[in-house]
This record gives structure tokens, sequence and C-alpha cells, in this order.
């Protein structure tokens, strides 16, 4: 990681290829407010990635699964990643984070609760045959390209 630094712009840490790198509150911060992630983990030997809703409790990540699909199956104390991310092709600039952790089915009524409040009225109400599930992060990180078209004059 290196600071460089821009006219009118704070120094700000980079990776290796430029990209500015996000620290673990800004990561947090933008996985909630983008509605749909992408979860990735194994089934039968495969790896599956699938959308999800979601939501951010604190430093976790929970989304809701059927009973009944593979990837209730799949996701329950094995570990999983979980990525977000935005990108505005006509400004030339966007952002990505990553979560890695281990997911876990959420049995206490009281939370799955608090993550339907957290959802909002993105449903009506939980549907049948579902249930939460949470991802207990080992590790996070965020990339963003922060110098658009615009600032660097080429468009």
């Amino acid at each position: 990681m290196t600071t460089t630094e821009q006219p009118g712009r704070d120094p700000a840490a980079t990776d290796h290829r430029g990209l500015g790198v996000l620290d673990h509150q800004d990561c947090l911060r933008r996985i909630a407010s983008t509605p749909i992630g992408r979860i990735a983990f194994h089934d039968a030997g495969e790896t599956v990635i699938l959308p999800v809703n979601h939501v951010v409790d604190g430093g976790s990540i929970a989304f809701r699964a059927r009973w009944d699909s593979s990837l209730a199956s799949a996701v329950n104390q094995t570990s999983v990643a979980f990525e977000v991310d935005e990108f505005d092709a006509l400004e030339g600039t966007g952002w990505s984070v990553l979560v890695k952790g281990v997911a876990s089915t959420v049995y206490d009524e009281e939370t799955s609760q608090r993550f339907e409040e957290l959802l909002g009225d993105q449903w009506d109400e939980q549907p049948e045959g579902t249930f939460w599930t949470s991802i207990r992060p080992d590790e996070i990180s965020g990339r963003e390209m922060r110098v658009s078209r615009r600032e660097c004059g080429c468009c």
C-alpha cells in the first residue's frame, strides 16, 4: 500500500495498481448502501455465486435464504465470500467491497426480527420457508477508482 497526493485531494492509501484502498468503516457503509450483493459458496464441489438482498448489522452481513435452496445447505458454518460493487461507466468511477468469512444460520428470533427491520420495506413480510443467515467477517477489503474521466481530462 502506498500514499499518493493529488492536487485538491487529501493523501489517500492506494494499492499497487493505483486503486484507492477503502478503510473498514467505509467498506461497511458501502455494503449497507447497496441493496443487492452476491454470495459465493461451494455446493457439491462447485463454486456458486448468487445475488441476495442483505443488511449490515454492526460488523456482520445478513441475508435471507429458503430452507429448500442449495444456499441453505451450503452456507451453515462454512467459509463464504460476499461482494458488492458499483460502477459508473460514463464517469469511469466505481468501487468494490469483498468480505470473506463464515456463514451461520440465525436461530434467534430477536436477531431475525432486527434483520427484518433493517431490511425495511423491500419485502412486505418474511416469505414463508425462509430464514436469516449471518456472515461473521474474517476479512473485509475494498477498492475504488478515485479519479473520474473529467478529473483526468481525458473526456
